[in-house]
């Protein structure tokens, strides 16, 4: 599971700091870091993504409406990838 830190972020140069207790044992290392805005969306995104795939793989139209199916799904991965929720007209994530 992905840890998320309570911290402070400087409005002017960006720094991050979080406040944590001190054994003695400290040492600085760079770290890479996302903002819990960003990374809620891409989970978001990336669920928006597996349902799509999900119902992709386990799809079964009837014969005479396989074309039908597919093109609901393809809308609907186009919105998606171009920032538009294709059922509901809104910007989801």
């Amino acid at each position: 599971m992905t840890e998320i830190y309570e911290g402070w972020q400087c409005v002017g140069c960006g720094k991050i700091d979080i406040d944590r207790p001190c054994i003695g044992v400290c040492q600085d290392r760079r770290v890479q870091v996302v903002l819990a805005e960003e990374f809620t969306r891409i989970v978001a995104r990336n669920k928006t993504l597996e349902s799509i795939v999900r119902r992709l793989i386990l799809a079964k139209p009837h014969p005479d409406a396989w074309e039908q199916s597919f093109k609901a799904l393809q809308t609907e991965a186009a919105g998606m990838l171009n920032g538009t929720d294709a059922n509901s007209g809104s910007v989801p994530i």
